[in-house]
């Protein structure tokens, strides 16, 4: 009974973590969306280091 009751407690931290993991990630790809050409900027920035780095 003990066992089944540790497993319980364990398995609602479990829950806790990976919904705010999800919360956080919907948080910063809503943030991210809110603004287009900031991600677009970083990523053609990140695009042309990478692009620039591989030809050396």
């Amino acid at each position: 009974m003990l066992t089944l009751l540790r497993w319980c407690l364990l398995k609602t931290k479990e829950i806790k973590w990976r919904l705010a993991f999800w919360q956080f990630v919907d948080r910063q790809a809503t943030e991210l969306l809110k603004n287009p050409e900031a991600l677009e900027k970083r990523i053609a920035a990140s695009l042309a280091a990478l692009i620039h780095d591989s030809n050396e």
